[in-house]
């Protein structure tokens, strides 16, 4: 592992070690041309110098953009706009064919800035409509060119690409590139609000910088020649400032990448040598946000949880155990396994936007497939615990409302019915048996009464007959018809707590079928399977019952998760409702 790490260093070295040669190479091209731009007559000195020297800062910002992000595309895009920058210099030299160079591609920086507004942040175009508009940027920025240049008589050297005079030609080219550039700004300017509008607002945080200024500083060529043409402007002010503003659009990717609005999709090699790095600090889940450069990265483990867990999906959890809903389908998030082996061992939740093409987010999902297995077994252990913690609590507030309720109705109930009848019997006489009757009626009513109590609480068939008995006792009361299949044997010696458990869940699935579900029968079986008591109650009613949506049937989850068991509950929507519980049938 320390091997792949020093070679993972080692591609990171090299690829810097490239960038630093290829800006090195840039400046020497800047510095030639700026010799050979002495004794140009196309304006003073300095001005022509800034169109190398935004060359340079192109090259720069996008070696830094590249050096940071390898796999994002937004490096090379801006490495390739200083070689249009170059080579737009060359227009003002004295060497006709190096005019020639620069008249046919004085509007690709344009282009290329389009080209990078449109594939910003991921560098890359994605969908046909941005690849068709970046299209259309270097074709009207390339082909009216060479008609331009050929139709216009120009001093010599600046006339290498002329063949004949022919003003309306070069007029109509002329028009045709302005009305389609024109077109196409506004095109862009349209594609990039309709992407601020869309985004949330980290997002939006991350893009405004860079699509504001970016349209700002290609809107400026337009609107800056038109006061030189039209305000009588300084006509050497609208290229100074056109320059500057160029040379602003490479400083405002800069930007917009150390606030974290680049995907960081190539930084795989240092994460490599963080999971290969003994007592490597940091958590996987930073590690895989950093190496990707989506602050908003999550990750979400499988477990298996407890019925009736709260959380929009209780089937994921993040690596403090707590639950996490995965993105929806064309959500602007976008869920992407982690796979090891044939397993699924977690799920990469990130932007969208900074990743349309999901690989870089599945390679760096391989990387660490390991590490994110040993974390799901913790994330796991830690959502059992908080199930448990939970479980325990809604349990001990279940009790606490049950004794509340039996001391209620023994307070409202029992004892002002006893308190009556003592007064009745201070009052009854030997003589008057009509108020000796009274009296033992009185008791029978009393004892009835405390009879009723304590088989709500737990009925006297159940311990003393078992569950089948306390079953077919309550088909004998049920309002529905409830028809009982019991396997022989399958009630002898169960667990006290088992046993009860079984009743309850019987008692809750026939009370939900009589009071909610609109049902006109029920159905219970009760059988031994391996070792365990299986019981399931089934109704025709109109399900969509849901563990979870009230306190009686979580209450049966957490019962039945007490004794070591668990239930499963099928409940479409029209179909009925059938509840299975599985507990240990004994020690």
């Amino acid at each position: 592992m320390d091997r792949g790490g020093r070679r993972s260093g080692a591609a990171t070295r090299t690829l810097r070690l490239a960038l630093v040669a290829l800006v090195a190479a840039v400046v020497l091209c800047a510095a030639i041309e700026m010799v050979l731009l002495v004794g140009s007559p196309e304006g003073p000195y300095g001005l022509l110098v800034l169109l190398p020297l935004t060359g340079v800062v192109y090259a720069g910002v996008g070696a830094v953009a590249w050096a940071r992000r390898p796999s994002n595309r937004t490096g090379p895009i801006l490495v390739a706009g200083a070689l249009a920058w170059l080579a737009a210099a060359l227009v003002n030299t004295l060497v006709p064919a190096l005019i020639a160079v620069g008249q046919i591609t004085a509007w690709i920086p344009i282009a290329i800035v389009l080209h990078a507004l449109l594939a910003f942040p991921s560098g890359r175009l994605g969908a046909r409509g941005p690849r068709m508009l970046a299209a259309a940027g270097y074709l009207v920025a390339l082909l009216p060119q060479p008609a331009r240049y050929a139709a216009t008589p120009l001093a010599t050297p600046y006339d290498p690409l002329f063949v004949a005079d022919r003003p309306a030609v070069a007029a109509a080219a002329t028009l045709a590139q302005t009305v389609a550039a024109t077109a196409l700004l506004g095109v862009v300017a349209a594609v990039l609000v309709r992407r601020l509008v869309l985004a949330d607002r980290d997002r939006r945080r991350a893009l405004l910088p860079v699509y504001a200024y970016g349209a700002v500083a290609v809107l400026s060529i337009s609107v800056l020649s038109a006061l030189t043409r039209y305000a009588g402007a300084d006509p050497l002010l609208a290229p100074v400032l056109q320059l500057l503003a160029q040379a602003g659009v490479p400083v405002a990717f800069t930007a917009a990448m150390l606030r974290g609005g680049f995907a960081r999709t190539g930084e795989l090699q240092e994460l490599a040598a963080w999971l290969a790095r003994p007592g490597r600090e940091g958590d996987l889940r930073g590690a895989l946000a950093r190496a990707l450069g989506d602050p908003s990265l999550r990750l979400a483990f499988p477990v298996e949880r407890a019925e009736g867990t709260d959380g929009a999906d209780g089937s994921w959890v993040d690596e403090a155990g707590a639950p996490v809903a995965l993105p929806a389908p064309g959500d602007d998030r976008v869920a992407v396994p982690v796979v090891l082996g044939e397993r699924e061992v977690a799920v990469v939740i990130h932007d969208r936007a900074l990743h349309p093409d999901p690989e870089p987010v599945r390679a760096a999902g391989r990387i660490v497939a390991l590490a994110a297995d040993r974390e799901r077994l913790t994330a796991a252990l830690l959502a059992s615990r908080e199930d448990l913690r939970a479980s325990r609590a809604r349990l001990v507030a279940s009790g606490d409302r049950e004794r509340r309720r039996l001391a209620r109705d023994l307070h409202d109930r029992l004892q002002s019915r006893l308190v009556l009848l003592a007064v009745a019997a201070s009052d009854a006489s030997v003589a008057d048996e009509g108020s000796l009757a009274a009296v033992r009626r009185g008791i029978e009513d009393a004892v009835t009464e405390l009879r009723d109590l304590v088989h709500d609480v737990l009925p006297a068939l159940l311990i003393e007959q078992g569950l089948v008995a306390a079953v077919e006792d309550l088909a004998e009361r049920s309002p529905l018809p409830l028809v009982l299949t019991a396997e022989a044997g399958a009630d002898e010696d169960l667990l006290p707590a088992a046993e009860s458990t079984a009743y309850h869940v019987v008692v809750e699935a026939v009370t939900n079928a009589v009071k909610h579900a609109g049902a006109t029968k029920v159905a219970v079986d009760i059988a031994r399977v391996g070792g365990r008591l299986r019981v399931e109650v089934a109704d025709d009613g109109v399900g969509g019952a849901r563990v979870g949506a009230g306190a009686g049937l979580r209450g049966v989850a957490d019962r039945a998760g007490a004794v070591g068991g668990g239930i499963v509950l099928d409940s479409a929507e029209g179909r009925g409702t059938r509840l299975v519980l599985e507990v240990p049938c004994g020690s």
